[in-house]
């Protein structure tokens, strides 16, 4: 900056304060709003914390005002996203954006396609993260597969490493601040992909705090010494070895215990056909192994979610005609592999005691939420019933099956969809029949 007499280079460390003994303190009160005002920032009513941050002058670059605020809006989304979602009700913190006095809208995590599956991921980190031999606790890890999403994600993904396909781990320390998505091997299909986050133990907080460079944007181990070294490097090794499982077939063996791989999950998801009800025998089971139940219902379910039918009656279950036999959901369909194909599996119990046939419809829902057709196009694969399963038992064919329910077993409906389509899935249970 040139004055009268000199130029004087500043460094753009500056601080508005008030200076004591060569050091500056902060403003508080009336003072620190005053100063504040002064500078464009809003000040925070009575009883409110955060913090106010203002840019002078920024570089945009070929960014006009609307893509610059679209760009900060979603670096606010993809590096903050954990404080944004709710904890029994409220998120940890509100996030708002405004331009020249209008607001810009600022999308919920869930609402982001290429961010969703991380938020999945987060809500499903039950894989305790250790190192044994040093008895510590290093985080906790959740994964997700999914369908990729379509499209391509925002520049701000985009600029930390985030394509159209994901294949990636999130990495968070406790005050659950993204400190980076690192990159794993892609996943062994095109149309697929996983997300996992991965959150440092809070006694991990000092370690991992140590191996961050002054961006805070990775964790450099080698900059640790000692155990510190071990943990974190042990940490983040469990990490990779974590999406190269992922993002391989997983192998499943038949009763040859040959290894088979998972089949495409595209053919299971993507809405495009028309079908119709598969068509079988009728099996009859023994009980089985016992587990508790789920959601209660008799209605459908598709391969992302099972649908309840009816209004809940009383203990949970759902009410319906009569002679119609409550079924209880254990969870939402899951994709499976028997014998070399892809199928899908879901799992109910029978929470009413006595002998009943229990149905299994499947059928090819259209896509966007428009129902199911009945009729499939000429030469049209159909989904179909491959049998049922009590507990962990073998599997016996049939399209329908008489049990005994009751008794907590928790059976699965296997079906084996009809490629490139989404099956939507009803299982629907009677009295009669004679269970044994």
């Amino acid at each position: 900056m040139e004055g009268d007499d000199r130029t004087k280079t500043f460094t753009g460390r500056h601080f508005w304060g008030r200076v004591r003994h060569g050091y500056v303190e902060p403003l508080v009160g009336a003072e620190a709003d005053e100063v504040a005002g002064s500078l464009g920032l809003d000040s925070l009513p009575d009883g409110e914390t955060g913090t106010s941050v203002a840019i002078l002058d920024p570089v945009f670059g070929d960014r006009d005002d609307a893509e610059a605020m679209r760009w900060i809006v979603d670096a606010m989304v993809w590096n903050l996203w954990p404080k944004m979602l709710p904890e029994g009700g409220d998120a940890p913190m509100r996030f708002s954006a405004s331009h020249e006095g209008r607001n810009v809208p600022v999308p919920r995590p869930s609402e982001v396609p290429h961010l969703r599956p991380f938020v999945w991921a987060y809500g499903d980190m039950n894989s305790l993260v250790e190192h044994k031999s040093l008895g510590r606790v290093l985080g906790r890890l959740g994964m997700r597969k999914f369908i990729s999403p379509q499209g391509s994600p925002p520049r701000v993904a985009q600029e930390v490493g985030i394509g159209e396909r994901l294949h990636h781990t999130c990495l968070m320390r406790p005050a659950d601040l993204v400190v980076k998505y690192l990159e794993g091997p892609p996943f062994f299909e095109e149309s697929g992909g996983y997300a996992a986050v991965f959150r440092a133990d809070a006694g991990m907080d000092r370690v991992f705090a140590a191996a961050e460079p002054a961006s805070h944007d990775a964790w450099l181990v080698d900059k640790l010494s000692g155990d510190d070294h071990r943990l974190a490097k042990q940490a983040l090794r469990r990490i990779n070895d974590a999406m190269k499982e992922a993002s391989g077939p997983a192998p499943v063996s038949n009763e040859g215990g040959e290894g088979i791989s998972l089949a495409g999950m595209s053919r299971l998801m993507a809405g495009l056909m028309a079908g119709t009800a598969g068509e079988g025998a009728e099996a009859v089971f023994a009980t089985g192994t016992t587990s508790p139940g789920g959601i209660a219902g008799t209605g459908r379910g598709s391969a992302g979610t099972a649908g309840v039918g009816g209004a809940p009656g009383a203990g949970g279950g759902s009410s319906g005609p009569p002679g119609r036999w409550r079924v209880v959901y254990d969870g939402t369909p899951e994709h499976d592999v028997v014998d070399g194909a892809a199928v899908l599996v879901q799992r109910f119990t029978l929470p009413d005691t006595g002998s009943c046939v229990v149905h299994g419809r499947p059928v090819v829902a259209l896509g966007d939420g428009r129902g199911v057709e009945t009729e499939p196009p000429i030469g049209a694969s159909i989904p179909t019933v491959l049998g049922w399963r009590a507990g962990n038992g073998p599997i016996t064919p049939g399209a329908s099956l008489h049990a005994v329910g009751g008794d907590g077993t928790v059976w699965s409906l296997i079906v084996r969809p009809a490629p490139d389509t989404m099956t939507e899935l009803t299982v629907a249970a009677e009295a009669g029949g004679e269970g044994r």
